[in-house]
């Protein structure tokens, strides 16, 4: 592109160009598994080749494209150059089957998509054939349909309507770069960027539309840019080289979405990545790339804890975790400072309809590296961190502990019934007000509502400290009601999880004659434990009110998560009411 054209601030094709202008040879995101090692030169070459095919194919601002992968440099490259032309990123689950595809599709009614040619044991190709052969058998309208579908890692003797990948980037040369100019100049930082799907822990996933200035920390009123604020950019770019962050979420997540902006617009730190979630995998690509920072659920980090067996050696470069998208235990973070050396971790709080709500890094023991200081320092003051929380307070909190609320944000928790505000410490529905909250949730029906000045009901239960310290301490749609009594299945977690023998815990209702629901507790033991069933209602006797000790005690070879890393709710339900019996085991 010319030089003397001006993009409009914070899109993404001018973050893009700063980036390959100000440090092209840097390596920006990589998938070692692949050998993909991509620089922001060549990123910034490859998109617009790729923007301009599709402009050649008539997309235009507004258009959604669907993209089908598992993790890959053609899949950030595709979210890149679709949104240069202005187009809405529709990236799918990679774990999808036939059906599901369907209803996506019907749903974003792609102009184009692009796919793999296979992952987790399924093949794209063939799946987008199926629904295309039953629509054309079927003879019903189908304008859902996307009118270009092209594959990667493909030859290019494809069926009808499928095209190779490279067939797409071969479309540059039929248009000219002004084109590209004129539709880059059209787009806007409060555009529709991406429709993300939520996870679908408790059933059917929801798409959610979210501007590129949701992802963006909003500057605070009353201040500018300046020197000051240049010299700090500069000094946060040059220790943040040092640094290389393995990205454990998928990019159709959130928080995996989210966190490829923190080297586009915050620091130009590496970002590593994986195909897909694997314990031993991530922990291989952690030693071999020398990755410093990990960010993951939860759960997953469990998952590489258990799978390392205490053998931490290939974790030893790792200074600090940081957890997103799920509640985490204090028994994980004491297990992480004990286990791991590690100097920090950092707990965020948010969801796909509401954006990122809070956060607080912990320096464990009060250890501070120098490095890592100065730029924890220069991160909060360009306020992308909202600062440190002392490990006492993470320890001592029975529930989970969410950090400091993000500036720009607003946050109050209201009664449960009456919408009421209640005074800190009262435990509440959590409410939030903020420029990331999303606008077409308004309108999605069977989703928690806005109240009539524009709050929205996160339906998590949580409270304020008197230091405005927010703490999640359940779900609204987990509470148990046994015999009218409501109980939070979160504070029976952590009870177990301080159990050493219990490794991984999750409770739920069961529907019950007489009570109405029965709480049930599914336990992965530790390996090498003989945790029983009365061995753990003995332990929690000790911890809980009678009536939170669980009737039914199930215990499982692993707990079920989702495709993006959490529980899933609906999977460990099928197991547990397939038959309840004490201790019963499932494979």
């Amino acid at each position: 592109m010319k030089e003397s054209f001006q993009f409009n601030p914070d899109t993404i094709a001018y973050l893009l160009n700063k980036r390959a202008k100000t440090c092209p040879s840097d390596i920006a995101y990589c998938f070692p598994e692949l050998h993909q090692y991509y620089a922001w030169g060549t990123i910034w070459e490859e998109v617009q080749l790729l923007a301009r095919g599709f402009l050649h194919l008539g997309i235009k601002k507004g258009d959604s494209i669907a993209l089908l992968m598992t993790g890959r440099m053609e899949l950030i490259l595709s979210m890149f150059a679709a949104a240069c032309v202005g187009a809405v990123i529709v990236p799918l689950n990679s774990y999808s089957k036939k059906d599901e595809i369907r209803a996506y599709l019907q749903s974003a009614s792609p102009k184009a998509m692009i796919i793999g040619k296979e992952g987790h044991h399924l093949h794209y190709p063939s799946l987008l054939m199926d629904i295309i052969t039953d629509c054309r058998q079927s003879e019903l309208a189908s304008p859902w349909l996307p009118a270009h579908i092209f594959v990667v890692d493909a030859d290019d003797d494809q069926p009808a309507p499928l095209r190779s990948f490279t067939q797409l980037v071969k479309l540059a040369s039929f248009t000219e770069e002004e084109e590209l100019r004129a539709a880059c100049s059209l787009t806007n930082v409060k555009d529709p960027l991406i429709l993300l799907h939520t996870s679908g822990t408790l059933g059917s996933p929801k798409g959610v539309l979210r501007t590129t200035a949701s992802f963006l920390v909003a500057t605070p009123v009353g201040k500018k840019s300046g020197k000051l604020t240049g010299m700090m950019q500069k000094m946060t770019d040059v220790i943040a080289r040092h640094f290389s962050v393995i990205n454990l979420l998928p990019l159709y997540h959130l928080g995996g979405f989210g966190t490829i902006f923190t080297n586009l617009k915050v620091c130009n730190i590496r970002i590593v990545m994986l195909s897909y979630f694997h314990p031993i995998q991530a922990m291989k690509i952690t030693e071999k790339e020398a990755c410093r920072i990990m960010i993951g659920t939860p759960y997953m980090v469990q998952r590489i804890l258990s799978a390392a067996q205490g053998n931490f050696s290939s974790l030893s470069t790792l200074i600090g975790i940081s957890f997103t998208s799920a509640a985490v235990s204090s028994s994980l973070l004491r297990r992480v400072s004990e286990e791991l050396r590690l100097l920090f971790f950092m707990v965020t709080y948010g969801s796909s309809e509401a954006g990122s709500i809070a956060n607080g890094t912990c320096f464990i023991g009060g250890q501070r590296n120098l490095l890592l200081s100065l730029l924890f320092k220069l991160l909060t003051r360009s306020h992308l961190l909202s600062g440190a929380v002392d490990f006492e307070q993470f320890e001592q909190n029975k529930h989970s502990l969410a950090g400091k609320i993000d500036r720009g944000v607003e946050v109050k928790i209201i009664h449960i019934e009456t919408g009421e505000e209640l005074p800190s410490p009262q435990q509440g529905e959590i409410a939030v007000r903020s420029h990331r909250v999303l606008s077409n949730a308004k309108n999605q029906q069977g989703w928690p509502h806005f109240t009539p000045d524009g709050w929205y009901k996160t339906g998590d239960l949580g409270y304020l400290d008197e230091n405005k310290l927010l703490t999640i301490s359940g779900r609204l749609h987990r509470l148990i009601s046994r015999g009218g009594e409501k109980i939070s299945p979160l504070e029976i977690e952590y009870s177990l999880l301080a159990n050493p023998e219990v490794e991984e815990a999750f409770v739920l209702g069961i529907p019950d004659e007489l009570y109405g629901e029965q709480v049930c507790a599914c336990i992965v033991a530790r390996k090498g434990s003989n945790v029983n069933a009365q061995s753990i209602r003995n332990s929690l006797a000790l911890q809980v009110s009678a009536f939170k000790i669980p009737e039914h005690i199930v215990f499982l070879s692993e707990l079920p998560l989702s495709s993006t890393g959490k529980i899933s709710v609906v999977d460990i339900k099928l197991l547990v009411m397939e038959g309840l019996g004490e201790e019963r085991v499932y494979a």
